[in-house]
């Protein structure tokens, strides 16, 4: 019994748990994510030829032959969007667990430095936990280590810049988030395969509510229209209409209101597959 509890350790171990505690990664964890780290330029190209192709993104079939992919293909990461709120809680969190032991980092965008498409801010992977050390170790020329302060001005630039925070989890565990990626719709290739098949991203625990009469419209504002990355907004005669089913919970619209119509509130009935 000893010896099946040690090997669950060393192969299920993690630093975050679904409970919201902390504890030390195992060591076959460690080293599967940095062999993942390794093979990730594979997984990016593949679904970048995936999303890239009509058939899967406009095909009914294609689209579900690309969901079985998705949710069979452990080597995609999956991830929870949340608001800027939560990403700089998440950090501050670990700053207090780490007794300052360098468990955050901050790099290039994975898949803007693998598909070589380049969008400003390109330093926006904000490797967390036993991530960063990974990382740094790995690509020690593209990975720095940084301080809870640096990384909770850096979370707020990428808001103001119109980019989502996404919790991000290896191999599809519900315990290993090693990142916090600050996506886009146009690069980003977990935000491309959630909007063409939707698989990859989960809704957090947080949803954008709107009362439509404070609406400018999308001539006089239309903000929501740009920052939303999750196709959630559509334009009904002179207003822009918020579609809760679609919201994922970033709050991106919600701070760029110039109607102050939308809020962010907690998700009713929250059950995070990955997130607690």
């Amino acid at each position: 019994m000893t010896g099946i509890i040690l090997t669950a350790f060393l192969v299920l171990g993690h630093l975050f748990t679904a409970e919201g505690t902390v504890a030390k990664e195992g060591r076959i964890h460690y080293w599967l994510h940095s062999l993942y780290a390794r093979l990730e330029p594979v997984v990016i190209h593949a679904a970048d030829f995936f999303v890239s192709r009509r058939f899967f993104r406009e095909n009914q079939l294609g689209r579900a032959l690309l969901w079985m992919i998705g949710k069979m293909n452990a080597l995609i990461p999956h991830g929870v969007v949340i608001p800027t709120s939560a990403a700089i809680r998440i950090v501050r969190d670990i700053e207090k667990h780490s007794a300052g032991q360098g468990h955050i980092a901050i790099g290039p965008c994975v898949c803007q430095r693998v598909l070589k498409r380049f969008r400003e801010p390109v330093h926006k992977d904000m490797t967390i936990w036993y991530g960063a050390e990974i990382y740094r170790n790995l690509f020690p020329e593209e990975y720095r280590e940084i301080g809870a302060d640096e990384a909770a001005d850096l979370l707020r630039e990428f808001h103001e810049r119109g980019l989502a925070p996404v919790a991000e989890f290896c191999l599809q565990s519900r315990r290993w988030m090693f990142v916090i990626c600050n996506c886009d719709a146009e690069v980003c290739c977990p935000t491309r395969l959630y909007n063409a098949a939707g698989v990859s991203l989960y809704p957090g625990p947080f949803l954008a509510l709107q009362e439509a009469a404070k609406c400018l419209g999308p001539k006089e504002c239309g903000a929501c229209l740009d920052r939303c990355h999750f196709q959630a907004n559509r334009v009904e005669g002179d207003r822009v209409l918020l579609e809760p089913k679609k919201c994922l919970g970033c709050g991106l619209c919600v701070t760029t209101c110039r109607g102050q119509a939308r809020r962010l509130e907690k998700r009713p009935g929250y059950r995070g597959r990955l997130l607690p």
